[in-house]
């Protein structure tokens, strides 16, 4: 049985900049609802109730945002791909990856599956060959190519 691999998430600063303002926004909305509940507490149910609700959501959804800030990685696992965003992850078969494309002029490494689709793989450049290694090991009919701006 091969060992667990983990390769984190690369974020780019456009990136991290939408995560901590849908962060901030949701805990500035569960914070205002939490407010609003205790303030109409006795006075209005129904807005009562309205906001603990709200409140509840926009903490959820706070709590999602932090999640996937330190919590977003790709795990080799079992014979699968897990892409874990958060609470949130896709399970792929490895064996359903058949080649991967590293792009250097975008530094982008893409992941092309046998019904014809692709993802870009959000990880750092200098882990490309060892998440390819990884993937290689279990399905060792992948293979990996090098497209530079050269080759257009």
């Amino acid at each position: 049985m091969l060992a667990m691999k983990k390769f984190f998430f690369k974020y780019s600063p456009l990136v991290w900049v939408m995560i901590v303002i849908i962060a901030a926004l949701f805990a500035a909305s569960t914070a205002i609802n939490v407010y609003d509940a205790i303030r109409f507490f006795g006075a209005n149910t129904a807005k009562t109730i309205i906001a603990a609700i709200v409140a509840t959501i926009s903490f959820l959804a706070f709590l999602s945002a932090v999640a996937a800030a330190t919590y977003g990685r790709y795990v080799v696992k079992d014979g699968y791909l897990y892409c874990r965003f958060g609470f949130f992850y896709t399970k792929t078969k490895i064996t359903d990856i058949f080649q991967l494309t590293e792009f250097t002029t975008l530094n982008k490494l893409v992941m092309y599956y046998t019904d014809e689709k692709y993802s870009v793989a959000v990880i750092s450049e200098k882990y490309y060959r060892e998440f390819y290694e990884a993937l290689k090991a279990v399905n060792p009919d992948i293979i990996y190519t090098i497209q530079s701006a050269e080759e257009k």
